[in-house]
């Protein structure tokens, strides 16, 4: 199996639906096979994305951290109160994502695709369509259209060859976080069961617009048995490219 042309590959799904094993799964099986590949996440893999991660997740550590540093410390508010100053509005974390993504597809996505490289990301542009169009505007049709010309700036002109959505039910995340000791990032926190379930909600509207790119992988099946199923759909999309 040879590789001729670049190729991006991106994972997608709600909290715990496995998309951290499969997408290092899948990038240990096309290292082995020697196949140029990189395995990065979004947002994140530059300087100002994984600073954008940092806020967007843990909002308290990395502003705290921040505030402390910073020369104009004195314009930050004084006796920060978590709960109301570390809020975000839907808006204000919309426009994070977007720049971080912006970033990452000028810094990282392009160049790579452009040195012939397979690139696997660990979420991508769908989950802002999934997370704040869904998830925080209810998946209204002016916001899901806004989110979707805005994500067509950040991407500049690039789109996943394929995308594997990891598809559990809100009571199998909950379920699963229930098993992890880690529950500090601010969806976790912050976010109810409603939430999730219009998140992922939208990601099913997203694989009823774009069946043939936008793979849906039933999450709850054993770790080895979607990696098999990921490994003979990428077979296909690695032949033709």
């Amino acid at each position: 199996m040879t590789k001729t042309k670049g190729c991006l590959i991106t994972f997608e799904g709600i909290e715990c639906s496995g998309k951290g094993e499969q997408s290092s799964r899948l990038f240990a099986y096309l290292k082995q096979l020697g196949i140029p590949v990189i395995l990065t996440r979004e947002p994140g893999g530059t300087i100002y994305g994984e600073a954008l991660r940092a806020i967007l997740k843990y909002p308290e550590l990395a502003l705290g951290s921040l505030i402390r540093a910073s020369a104009d410390h004195e314009y930050f508010p004084q006796n920060i109160d978590v709960a109301s100053q570390f809020y975000r509005s839907a808006y204000c974390e919309l426009f994070m994502f977007l720049a971080a993504r912006a970033e990452f597809v000028e810094k990282v996505i392009k160049p790579e695709l452009a040195r012939g490289k397979v690139i696997i990301v660990d979420r991508f542009f769908d989950s802002t369509r999934a997370y704040q169009g869904g998830g925080r505007f209810f998946s209204q049709p002016e916001m899901i259209d806004t989110i979707s010309q805005l994500n067509k700036v950040a991407l500049q002109g690039v789109k996943p060859d394929l995308t594997f959505f990891l598809d559990i039910t809100v009571e199998e995340m909950i379920k699963r976080r229930g098993k992890i000791t880690d529950k500090d990032a601010h969806f976790e926190k912050t976010c109810n069961r409603e939430f999730f379930e219009r998140t992922r909600n939208e990601y099913l509207n997203i694989a009823d617009d774009e069946p043939n790119r936008f793979m849906i992988i039933n999450g709850a099946k054993s770790i080895e048995v979607i990696h098999q199923e990921i490994i003979r759909l990428i077979t296909v999309l690695i032949g033709e490219v």
